[in-house]
This record gives structure tokens, sequence and C-alpha cells, in this order.
């Protein structure tokens, strides 16, 4: 184990859980951990939603609306701006930090720990605009090509990504566009995965063979109304079939046997794992994909889309099923095939649960982010201490 450091995590919210687990796990390796939201000083609204529209905030939308237009508050925290903006806040809270950090990590690239920093810093991250911007329009669900945020916030980006003393990413293919669309070098970047946020001791299966679960905030992006056609297929088949539908909490027109249960705790969801035959998640776009891992260590079998991050968290017919994105036929036929085998299905569910022991527990994380973490720290411990006597 690493020698105890001094980490203050700067992050820019709960970001599915991530801020949450990694804190906890490395608090856990008997390291000082102090949060540090950064976000805030951009915001037209206050912490209760009411309006308050300070200078920066306005000129900044203003800014947004020129580049963005109609999404502009959407994107609001990606203009130079912005990104300007929240690197200087976030120097001003490290610097009053409760503890003096050893060494930064920093969730994301939407600013730097610093302007400039004065740390040295880690980063943890699931995409890199590059990525991003490859991704089609996906004009059936409404959603636009990725928008241009401009040569000025691209070379910001990549110099938060060469001034780092070392990266962490979710995927191998995160860590390709690093060294190759920004010229990181290959050593100073880890491959660290990320965790399920839901892992019984025992996984339990109390499925009636005719459950199929969603898990998904953004209900078109996550590929719910394909889910809904293909249902809708297999259910003049399978007129017993049941379809439930956990995190969008706006209404939903779904077709008859699907149920809309809103946004749920994690603590509710091993539950519901417990009673799905399937986990589907047929994503339009996904940076890396937590739900699966949360399937996955409950062993149900998962079927998603062979985009972005999902066939390095899915092994196509071994821990699951991939399918083209948009197209409910082949989704309709994956589904059906698992169905209609259900020892084939407890197999790959069982094989999923034993890749989520293996690579995808927040422990595992916390583990191979210490190692980063305490290489970053060391020159700055070692000057601290002075000269040995």
């Amino acid at each position: 184990m690493t020698a105890a450091v001094n980490v203050a995590f700067v992050n820019y919210g709960v970001l599915s859980g991530v801020t949450g687990q990694v804190t906890k796990h490395l608090a856990s390796r008997g390291h000082r951990i102090e949060p540090i939201e950064v976000v805030g000083p951009v915001e037209h609204r206050d912490g209760k939603g009411r309006l308050r529209l300070t200078t920066d905030a306005a000129i900044n939308l203003g800014l947004a609306a020129l580049r963005f237009g109609r999404l502009a508050l959407h994107h609001r925290w990606n203009t130079g701006f912005a990104f300007d903006l929240h690197s200087r806040n976030a120097g001003r809270l490290l610097a009053a930090a409760q503890i003096r950090p050893d060494v930064v990590l920093q969730a994301g690239a939407l600013f730097a720990p610093g302007d400039p920093p004065r740390f040295p810093y880690v980063l943890l991250l699931d995409n890199t605009r590059h990525l991003a911007m490859q991704r089609p329009a996906e004009p059936s669900a409404s959603l636009p090509a990725p928008m241009d945020y401009g040569p000025g916030w691209l070379m910001r980006e990549r110099a938060v990504y060469q001034g780092a003393a070392a990266i962490g990413t979710y995927s191998e293919r995160v860590k390709r566009s690093l060294v190759c669309d920004y010229g990181v070098r290959p050593e100073r970047v880890e491959v660290v995965g990320a965790g399920a946020n839901v892992f019984p001791e025992t996984p339990l299966r109390e499925d009636d063979g005719e459950t199929l679960l969603f898990v998904g905030t953004r209900f078109d992006l996550k590929g719910g109304p394909v889910l809904a056609r293909a249902f809708r297929r297999i259910r003049r088949r399978r007129p017993k079939l049941r379809l439930l539908v956990v995190g969008p909490t706006g209404e939903l027109a779904l077709p008859e046997g699907a149920t809309h249960l809103g946004y749920l705790p994690a603590a509710e969801l091993p539950a519901l794992f417990r009673k799905a035959t399937v986990f589907v998640l047929p994503t339009l776009r996904e940076a890396f994909g937590i739900a699966f891992l949360d399937a996955m260590a409950c062993a149900v079998p998962c079927i998603g889309t062979s985009v972005e991050a999902v066939p390095e968290i899915v092994d196509d017919g071994e821990t699951g099923l991939l399918v083209p994105p948009g197209d409910d036929v082949s989704l309709a036929n994956a589904i059906e095939r698992l169905l209609s085998n259900p020892q084939q299905a407890r197999a790959i569910g069982a094989k999923g649960r034993q890749k989520a022991e293996r690579c995808y527990r927040w422990s595992q994380v916390a583990e191979r982010l210490e190692g980063l973490l305490g290489r970053a720290a060391e020159p700055r411990r070692v000057s601290a201490a002075g000269p040995a006597a």
C-alpha cells in the first residue's frame, strides 16, 4: 500500500456515484480526501433554483449563445470563459482547503486545477472531447451531432492533459485518444477502470423468465425508444413479457406491459436486478456505462450496443450480447435469444459476475488510483521533508 497522502478531489458533482465511491475507497486505504466541487461561478441559479444572474453568469450565457445557440444553457460550462473562471475558482478553493494537498485528483477536463495549477495533479477521465466529436448525429432520437467547442477550448483541454503528472482512464479507448489525439506519453496514462455501484455479496436470481430491466436517466440517449419498439415486437409472441424502466423522471410514452418506476436510489436497485431476466440498455452514446457493471455484479445477462466503450465492458457472447445502435429488429432478436434459452442466459450472467469481481470493484479502482497519486505526490513530499540528516 502506498504511504498515506493528502488528496484534494476536484470535481463537478456526483458523477453517477463516482465522486462518493472514489472518496470512500481511497479514504478506506488510509488517505485523507477532501472533495472540492468547483462549478458554480457561471451558474445563473442558486442552490435553491432561484435566479442569480451575476455579471460572470450573464457574460458566459451570452458567449454560450453565440457559439451554441439554443443549446447555450446545456453547454454553459463549455466556453473558454467558463473554463478559465472554473480554473481560477479551483485554484482559490485549493488554496483554502482544510488539508494542504500533497496531490490533486481531478475528475474530467472541464477546467484546470488552478490558473496556473499550484499542486501536482492526476486526472480521472471517462472521455475526451476528440472522442465525443466523433459521435454521429442520431435524428431518430433527436440527438444532434456533437457541438464544436472551438480551438480555444481544445487548446485548454490539451494543456490540462499535458500538465498532469498522471492520468487514469475508465477505458482503453480513452487512453488511445490521449496518446494519439493529444500527444500524451503512454507511460503517463493508466486504465484504472470504474466500479459497480450495486454489488451484492451474493447475487440472488429470482426472475420469472419474462422481465426486462432498463436503467438510465436519459431515456432517448440510452436507447429507450428503440427498446420500446423491440418490446412491442416481442410481446406479440410473449404476452406475459414485462419491461421495468428505471431512471427517467419525466413522462414517457411506453407500450402496454411496460412500467415506469422513475428515479430510484441505488439501495433499491438490487431487488430489481434480482427480478430481472435480462438487463437491456441499447444506448446510442456511452462514454463508459456503469449501469452495465451494476447488472453484471448482480449476475444479470446484459444486452448493449456496439458503441464507444461498451464493447470493453460487455464481451459479446460471453458476458452479454451486443447489437447495432438504433436497430430494434436486432435488439428484439437478441432479447428473444436469451429469453428462449434460460440456461444460456444464466451462464452469461454468471460470467458477467465473474468479470465484475475481477475488474469492476471500486476498491480495485482505488488501489490503481493510489499508485498514480502516490507517484505524483512523492516529489512534493520529499521536497517538503527537506534533506535527510
